[in-house]
């Protein structure tokens, strides 16, 4: 196995006593990870290998960064998002000059974009970035997060519908607010630490969930601004398929990320012909082309896109779903 660096680490089995066997710990690993005589650790079984975590495992990590960099300078905001999404605790960026105020008011703006981070900045030659909590709950953050894209494209269809106002400051905020949202919960699936296998898997699954759906949330506001524009060019009955479609995807996304807690098959099976009603009409685009507006065959095209991913994002769902509800292992030792 490779250790830090990508340094193979090997050891040698000894025997303790008349059955046991024992392997040392390398020197550096246990003073990295603050593991001392008479510390427990945990160890669990990944099939064929054994996998040690110090029960510490809540220390925080913290990074620094050189602002006398060019790049870093001129990267500052996207390394503070990377390091809040990838789950470090705190950053700092240093400088042996005086840092400009430019470089401050970028970082210092990051605040407004990542949930619970504080900038501060010491005599100007430090920036201290803390980069919020952690541990919400995971399923409870994807299911916010679904819930309100189906609220904007709700809103979407009211908007088609003449039932709604809505304006291009109105789908910044809601984009904005999803984003926020996004990174949190990026955040929080990157910053699982568990002795159980299982749930460390599953952290995976909403990491690729939540970056599905994330996509989805750009691809609905860029719908949701393109069709500000084009609405005047839509017919009545060209709207009202719009919205038909919309409420389509608001009731699917609403029903997959439902399908997480408890795991349900069918409600992720239910989203799935929805989504599925939408992607068929790919096979009438050429009669659709010869008979609708230029305005509704683009925001269809738009809409086919956004059921696209969505399908994706369900198809991973669904393996949640399946894996958690039917998987059978350890339920016999259990019993």
């Amino acid at each position: 196995m490779a250790g830090q660096n990508g340094v193979s680490l090997k050891r040698k089995i000894q025997r303790l006593g008349a059955s046991s066997l024992i392997v040392t710990l390398p020197k550096d690993w246990a003073r990295r990870n603050k593991v001392n005589v008479g510390d427990m650790l945990h160890i669990y079984d990944d099939g064929d290998k054994l996998i040690i975590a110090p029960e510490n495992a809540s220390l925080k990590v913290s990074l620094e960064f050189s602002l006398s960099h060019f790049s870093v300078e001129k990267h500052a905001p996207r390394i503070t998002l990377c390091t809040y999404v990838f789950g470090f605790d705190k950053i700092t960026f240093k400088s042996n000059k005086t840092i400009k105020d430019p470089v401050i008011d970028r970082i210092g703006r990051m605040e407004h974009l990542l949930p619970g981070t504080r900038v501060s900045v010491e005599e100007k030659q430090k920036i201290i970035v803390e980069l919020g909590e952690k541990d919400r709950d995971l399923l409870d953050l994807l299911v916010n997060y679904g819930r309100s894209i189906s609220r904007v494209l709700n809103r979407l269809s009211g908007f088609l519908e003449g039932k709604v106002h809505l304006t291009k400051e109105d789908l910044d905020l809601e984009y904005n607010n999803l984003l926020q949202l996004n990174y949190l919960l990026l955040r929080t699936a990157n910053s699982v630490k568990t002795t159980d296998i299982m749930e460390e898997r599953q952290a995976k699954y909403m990491v690729s969930a939540s970056n599905l759906i994330g996509i989805v949330n750009d691809s609905v506001y860029k719908f949701g601004l393109d069709l500000l524009y084009m609405i005047d060019y839509l017919k009545p009955s060209e709207k009202q398929r719009l919205a038909f479609l919309l409420q389509i995807l608001e009731v699917a996304v609403s029903t997959v990320v439902l399908s997480l807690e408890p795991p349900s098959v069918k409600k992720a099976e239910e989203s799935y012909w929805k989504v599925r009603s939408i992607l068929d009409l790919e096979g009438n685009i050429r009669e659709i082309v010869e008979n609708d507006t230029p305005a509704f065959t683009y925001l269809l095209a738009k809409i086919i896109d956004i059921a696209r991913i969505i399908d994706i994002a369900e198809n991973v769902i669904l393996c949640h779903a399946l894996i958690t509800k039917f998987n059978e292992t350890g339920k016999e030792e259990a019993q």
